[in-house]
């Protein structure tokens, strides 16, 4: 169940990329809030899970994580929070869907994270 939790974040990660990738484009879709929202719903059975699996030993699992995962999660999570607090937006009119995504995208990778470490380390 870890690893489908994993792949799960990975998923929403993605989606959420590839939506707030597409507010950059002149002629991109016009995408609805809901397009986020799915995912950021998502992100409850992810946290749910890895906390009820990690419970006090989350920082321990953190530390089963390979440092190559750990430095690009960071990286991602950095680029989900510029946009969760509207330093960087798209076309004009997305700000909230760019908010929202990049909300999803710093939750999915902080518990993502976690649960990497927790299939390291065998939980």
């Amino acid at each position: 169940m870890t690893r489908g939790t994993v792949a799960l974040a990975i998923g929403a990660v993605v989606w959420c990329a590839f939506v707030i990738a597409s507010t950059f484009l002149p002629g991109g879709p016009s995408w609805p809030p809901v397009a986020v929202h799915l995912p950021g719903f998502l992100v409850v059975p992810v946290v749910l899970h890895t906390l009820f699996r990690a419970r006090s030993h989350a920082l321990l699992c953190l530390a089963h994580v390979p440092k190559w995962v750990m430095f690009t999660g960071f990286a991602i999570a950095v680029g989900g929070w510029l946009f969760s607090f509207g330093a960087i937006t798209g076309k004009p009119g997305t700000e909230t869907l760019c908010a929202v995504a990049g909300l999803v995208i710093v939750l999915h990778v902080a518990f993502g994270l976690i649960g990497v470490g927790m299939v390291r380390a065998g939980r």
